[in-house]
C-alpha cells in the first residue's frame, strides 16, 4: 500500500511510496488571481443573466410555438455573458459598463414576458432582477471565460461591492484540461435524452464506484469522479451506439455547433490514452516531460506547465492528445512520487494485476483506491435504493434491450418463479452491464433461472 503525501501518519512509520503533492491550480482561483469589483450597470447585467439562468429551465414548461423559448432565452444568455465576460477581461472590443445595461435590455424584457406566460406557481418561483443568485450567471460567465478568453472565472460578493469577478489566465494546457471535464458534463445531459444510453452510463458508474476510494467533497474525490465519467462516457463503448457516447455526441447536430475548444476538448477525450506513466525526463524548454506507459510500453511527449511530472514520478489517469505530437495531463490524474525501483514493479504489478479482470481505466482506480488510499475494494455500493427501484430499472432496461433487437427472448424452461418480473433474454456479453443486471436482481431478490443462484465471491483488497 502507498499512502498520500498529505495524510497525517506517524512519523516514526516509513511511507514507501508517497502521492506528491499536486502543484497544478486548484479549480478555486489561486492567489494571483484578479479581482474587479464590477460598476452597478455592469453587475445589474450579471443580475439579469442570473434570472436567465433559472429561465431558461422554467421556459421549457411552456409550448413550442416556433422557436423553442428554453433555447432561444439560452442563445440570448450565451451572447450576454460572452459580453460581460469581454468587459471584465479589458479586451479592447470589450463594451462599457453602460453599454452592457443596454444589452441586457433585451434579455431582461425576455424575462418579464416569460413571467407573464409562466403558470403563477412557476412564474412565482422565477427570481427577480434584486433576488437571483450569482452562482446561476456564474455558470454561463465561467463557461465564455473560458471557452473565448482563455481565462478562469468565478463571481463573488462583497461587503463593499454589489459583485466582484476573479478571473486568471490560463495557460493553454489548462485551457483544454478544463474544457474536458466541461464537455463530460454536456454529454452526460445529451445522453438522458436516450434511456438506454442513461442506463448504460448508470451501470458503468456503478460499477467503476464499486472500486474506486470512498468518495468525499475535496479535490480527491473529485478528481475519481473525474476519472469514473471519462471512462464512462469517452471511452467504454456501449450497446446502444456501438461507441462512446461522447463519440456520439461529436456527430451530433448540437455539437456541430458547439464552439471550437468544445470541440477540440472532445476530440481529445475521444482519443486520449489512459494508463500508469512513468515519467524518464523532463526536454525543450522545460514544459515537457517524455513518459513511459506502465502497461504498454509506449512513449509520450506531456506539456506540464505545473512542473507535477518530474523524472522518476508516476502519473495515473488520462493524456489528452493536444497537437504538435504532444499530450496533456486531465485534470483527474494522480500523481505518485519516486519511491525507487523496487516500488515502481511493484506498482505495475498492481496495475496489471487489476487490468486482468478489469477494464484497464477501472484498473487504475482500483490502484488508486488501494495503493494509495488503502480502501477496501470492490466496496458494497448499492443498484437501487430498494427493491421497487430494481425491479423498475429491471423491466425499463429489458423494454429497451429487446426494442433496439440487443437483446432478444428466449423460451422459458419452466414455470415462472414468484415474483419475476422479466422474461429470459439472451444479452450480448458486456461484463459492466450484466454485473449490474446482476446487481438489480439481488436488490429486487430476484431469484429467477435466468440469474445465478449464487454469486462467485470477489477477491478483496486492501485494510
Amino acid at each position: 500500500m502507498w499512502t498520500a503525501y498529505t495524510a497525517p501518519h506517524d512519523p516514526e512509520f516509513e511511507l514507501p511510496m508517497p502521492a506528491s503533492v499536486l502543484t497544478r491550480p486548484a479549480r478555486s482561483l489561486p492567489a494571483g488571481a484578479r479581482l474587479i469589483a464590477l460598476a452597478p450597470d455592469a453587475a445589474h447585467a450579471v443580475r439579469v443573466l442570473a434570472v436567465a439562468g433559472e429561465g431558461a429551465a422554467m421556459a421549457a414548461l411552456l409550448p413550442v410555438d416556433g422557436e423553442d423559448p428554453s433555447q432561444r432565452i439560452a442563445r440570448q444568455a450565451a451572447g450576454l455573458a460572452e459580453r460581460i465576460v469581454a468587459h471584465v477581461t479589458g479586451g479592447p472590443l470589450g463594451p462599457s459598463a453602460g453599454g452592457l445595461r443596454g444589452e441586457s435590455l433585451e434579455l431582461e424584457a425576455e424575462m418579464e414576458q416569460l413571467r407573464r406566460q409562466l403558470p403563477e406557481s412557476a412564474a412565482r418561483q422565477l427570481p427577480t432582477v434584486e433576488t437571483a443568485p450569482l452562482a446561476l450567471a456564474s455558470e454561463w460567465m465561467a463557461e465564455a471565460a473560458l471557452e473565448a478568453h482563455g481565462h478562469a472565472l468565478m463571481l463573488m460578493t462583497h461587503p463593499e461591492y454589489e459583485v466582484v469577478a476573479g478571473i486568471r489566465a490560463l495557460h493553454p494546457a489548462e485551457t483544454l484540461a478544463r474544457a474536458a471535464e466541461r464537455v463530460l458534463n454536456a454529454a452526460e445531459v445529451w445522453a438522458a435524452h436516450d434511456g438506454l444510453l442513461e442506463l448504460e452510463i448508470e451501470a458503468a458508474y456503478w460499477f467503476s464506484e464499486r472500486w474506486s476510494a470512498e468518495d468525499d467533497d475535496g479535490e480527491q474525490g473529485l478528481r475519481s469522479v473525474q476519472r469514473r465519467m471519462e471512462w464512462a462516457l469517452a471511452e467504454r463503448p456501449t450497446l446502444a451506439r456501438g461507441e462512446p457516447v461522447l463519440a456520439s455526441l461529436l456527430s451530433s447536430l448540437e455539437a456541430a455547433a458547439w464552439p471550437k475548444l468544445r470541440r477540440q476538448a472532445a476530440r481529445a477525450l475521444v482519443r486520449s490514452v489512459v494508463g500508469a506513466f512513468h515519467v524518464l525526463d523532463r526536454r525543450d524548454d522545460g514544459e515537457v516531460a517524455r513518459v513511459r506507459s506502465l502497461t504498454d510500453g509506449r512513449e509520450l511527449r506531456i506539456r506540464d506547465p505545473y512542473g507535477e511530472a518530474l523524472p522518476g514520478r508516476v502519473l495515473m489517469g488520462r493524456a489528452l492528445p493536444s497537437g504538435g505530437g504532444e499530450h496533456v495531463f486531465a485534470l483527474s490524474a494522480e500523481l505518485v512520487a519516486d519511491g525507487g525501483a523496487g516500488d515502481l514493479r511493484a506498482m505495475e504489478a498492481d496495475v496489471r494485476a487489476f487490468a486482468a479482470r478489469l477494464p484497464l481505466a477501472v484498473a487504475l482506480e482500483a490502484t488508486v483506491a488501494d495503493g494509495l488510499f488503502g480502501a477496501r475494494i470492490p466496496r458494497p455500493v448499492t443498484a437501487a435504493p430498494d427493491r421497487a427501484d430494481a425491479l423498475a430499472r429491471i423491466e425499463e432496461l429489458r423494454d429497451l434491450l429487446v426494442e433496439r433487437g440487443l437483446a432478444r427472448e428466449m423460451d422459458h424452461p419452466g414455470p415462472v418463479p414468484p415474483g419475476a418480473t422479466a422474461e429470459l433474454l439472451s444479452v450480448p456479453a458486456d461484463a459492466v452491464l450484466r454485473a449490474w443486471i446482476g446487481a438489480l436482481a439481488a436488490a429486487a431478490g430476484e431469484q429467477g433461472p435466468h440469474l445465478p443462484l449464487r454469486r462467485t465471491p470477489e477477491p478483496r483488497y486492501g485494510t
